[in-house]
């Protein structure tokens, strides 16, 4: 797929959840409360590896953060469904994903893992109907004698169901309202559908802070643009002018630039330069999101000049990546 945006659903999810005042108080509001009362959420660090499959990542996004549960090392793991539909088989998914991180946090010396509490997000259009505990999906299970059922893995995922029809309540932080109403708006049915929810994304980036607004309408333009062949530019902006009169000029400054990127019903035609500047565009905004004031100006221009590999190592590691390697990786 020959787009500026090469994966939409990923480089959203990856937008959002690597701030991490929206991370935390995204846990903060949809984990367990007995969850909430023991994990440090002002302990919790971003980790980079996915570990989906290779073959899935165009339709599950994954974020590892590292925190302290009741005083020990421990791990929160989230999964993002991006199909539109539900896939009963993720629970088997996210299994592997479950076990692939113990391989890597394993302690030799102690011979322990750490506890990982698994969550997945679902923005489709049905409502989430496919089982939570592994236990439960064994056939025969409820006949099986306790003895017998100890040979089975055993695991529950929390789910966080926004699907379209399950009209949850959005509850948290005006920036999370705006991204889960996007994702939403990618998956809706039909065209009145997403106009919409479309109308609920800018009532909310109304209600940001004025320095976060062009960032938000951007990005939602952006992500719906890419993940929506049925939609245009125009389209887009006609909803803006009932919901946010008075952006003109910040709105139209975007759609050139989105024009001039190649952009078109949800398509970007953009050669191989296009892509590489979008990556770079992408990495200085996770990296000022990560380091504020340090990223300088300067440190920024030398990231747009990078080539390709060096811009390849820095989304590798995005999140892990200190200020001191970065001005050496691009000086």
């Amino acid at each position: 797929m020959n787009e500026l945006v090469h994966n939409p659903h990923d480089r959203f999810f990856k937008l959002i959840f690597s701030d991490i005042r929206i991370a935390r108080d995204f846990l903060w509001n949809y984990l367990p409360q007995e969850a909430v009362e023991i994990v440090d959420l002002d302990y919790l660090i971003p980790e980079n590896n996915s570990h989906v499959d290779e073959n899935l990542r165009e339709s599950l996004s994954d974020m590892l953060y590292k925190t302290k549960i009741k005083g020990q090392d421990g791990y929160i793991y989230i999964l993002m469904e991006h199909k539109s539909y539900i896939e009963g088989k993720v629970i088997f998914q996210l299994l592997r994903y479950i076990t692939s991180i113990w391989e890597e946090k394993y302690d030799p010396k102690t011979k322990k893992v750490p506890i990982i509490i698994p969550m997945v997000i679902y923005h489709g259009r049905e409502i989430w109907n496919v089982e939570t505990n592994l236990l439960n999906m064994v056939q025969g299970i409820e006949d099986l004698p306790n003895e017998l059922k100890t040979y089975l893995p055993t695991y529950r995922y929390e789910i966080c169901d926004f699907s379209i029809k399950r009209k949850k309540r959005i509850i948290g932080l005006t920036a999370m309202k705006v991204a889960i109403e996007a994702m939403r708006a990618g998956t809706a049915m039909t065209k009145e559908e997403f106009k919409e929810r479309l109308r609920r994304v800018f009532e909310y980036i109304k209600q940001l802070p004025e320095e976060e607004v062009h960032e938000w309408f951007e990005e939602c333009m952006i992500y719906l643009l890419n993940v929506r062949e049925d939609v245009t530019i125009e389209e887009i902006l006609k909803v803006q002018k009932e919901i946010m009169p008075g952006r003109g000029e910040i709105v139209m400054t975007i759609a050139e630039k989105l024009r001039n990127e190649g952009m078109e019903k949800g398509k970007i035609e953009g050669e191989r330069k296009g892509k590489l500047e979008g990556e770079r565009e992408f990495a200085i905004r996770i990296l000022s999101k990560r380091f504020g004031n340090q990223l300088t100006e300067e440190i920024k221009d030398r990231i747009r000049e990078a080539d390709e590999k060096t811009i390849d190592y820095i989304g590798d590691n995005l999140l892990e990546i200190t200020i001191e390697e970065l001005k050496d990786l691009v000086k």
